[in-house]
């Protein structure tokens, strides 16, 4: 008897090996851009309308029809918005999000990007005048709990929870450019921020978990820390200034929910998995496979036993310019090199990307279901 989505993916997280290993797609880094989703459609003979669910990264919201035809094993929940912000498009396709960020889509873009940080020319004495959002504000948490309760009761699924995280939102306010010369130029200024950022987290996340943290397989927090040739920063200085931050926001996620803690972060993260791991991080998404020291089988061998790897299928070169027998292959082997003794949940390197053809989708997660089966061994199934 197969067993349940809910079933598959604890198994995998307690690095045991389930009947097939857990495919994911959808939430806010494993889904899919509206324009590639429209495109899977029409190739799957599905015609109802394509929703957003993500402005900024353009992202569809996926519906159960697309779930079951991929057997895909997660569902992905977020905190609500404050009642205190309304979004607003402006004329230019720009808005201001809860920070006081501005984003804006440039003329035939696909994506938002930041345009103005409300702390970018700020000094020390400015943060204490801020306007820093209500963590409390009960918008954040309007029907939640009944929301994951339904989730948990009404399906196999498992849950996720994706959550903002310390280091990017410290950068939002400033600018990166800025905020990398304030690390060396002005320290005093930076663990000040991080600092103000971090006691507003752990309360808005405790809040939103305790609310949902009983329904929950895995709680994320985006904290980008990785280019592709290594860390943003040098690792020192993330284990001087961010290490022992980041801590003691896990330990306030840790004190509501007994889900794993993920980290997503994009590119190199080889330099500091030992740290993150030590920080109580269970899982690390994406596992961008074309970063340095980023392979697949130098991972699972130091690894394998203390971390799930949940991604791993390339979005730079082989999802889009690949054939469907090349991605047939790469899904085998990360299957054959990550899957085994479970600690795996397969899923693409961030989201799916506009003209990724549908037919190297669709063979991705058709032959993650029925190419490969445990028990499988480092040669195959």
């Amino acid at each position: 008897m197969p067993l349940s989505h809910r079933e598959r993916v604890q198994m995998a997280l307690d690095h045991r090996q389930p009947d097939r290993v857990p495919l994911d797609l959808g939430g806010t880094q494993t889904s899919i851009h509206t324009l590639a989703y429209r495109a899977l459609k029409r190739a799957l003979g599905i015609a109802t309308p394509t929703e957003t669910q993500n402005i900024v990264l353009g992202l569809a919201r996926l519906e159960p029809e697309v779930l079951e035809r991929f057997d895909i094993d997660f569902l992905h929940i977020l905190p609500g918005m404050p009642d205190t912000w309304t979004f607003q498009l402006n004329a230019d396709d720009s808005f201001h999000d809860e920070w006081g960020t501005r984003w804006r889509r440039p003329p035939g873009g696909y994506y938002y990007d930041m345009v103005e940080f409300p702390l970018a020319g700020a000094a020390l004495d400015d943060l204490a005048s801020f306007a820093w959002p209500d963590p409390w504000n009960k918008g954040r948490l309007a029907g939640a709990a009944k929301q994951a309760e339904r989730l948990y009761s009404e399906t196999e699924y498992a849950l996720e929870a994706g959550l903002v995280g310390l280091w990017e939102t410290a950068w939002f306010l400033v600018g990166l450019e800025r905020w990398m010369l304030r690390l060396h130029d002005d320290p005093d200024f930076v663990v000040a921020l991080l600092d103000r950022v971090l006691e507003n987290l752990k309360a808005m996340h405790a809040a939103y978990l305790a609310e949902v943290g009983p329904w929950l397989e895995l709680v994320t927090l985006w904290d980008d820390y990785g280019s592709q040739n290594g860390p943003l920063i040098a690792p020192s200085m993330w284990r001087r200034l961010v290490k022992p931050r980041l801590a003691e926001l896990i330990a306030a996620l840790k004190s509501k929910t007994e889900a794993r803690i993920a980290i997503h972060s994009c590119g190199s993260l080889w330099d500091i998995l030992d740290d993150l791991i030590e920080v109580g991080v269970e899982v690390i998404n994406p596992v961008q496979v074309t970063a340095r020291n980023m392979d697949p089988r130098q991972l699972k061998q130091r690894y394998g036993k203390r971390l799930t790897f949940w991604g791993g299928i390339d979005t730079h070169h082989i999802l889009p310019y690949g054939r469907p027998q090349d991605v047939s292959r790469a899904v085998r082997e990360a299957l054959q090199t990550l899957a085994i003794h479970g600690g795996y949940i397969l899923a693409s390197v961030h989201n799916i990307q506009p003209g990724v053809p549908p037919e190297n989708i669709i063979a991705m997660f058709d032959t993650a279901r029925k190419a490969d089966a445990y028990p499988m061994t480092a040669a195959g199934a």
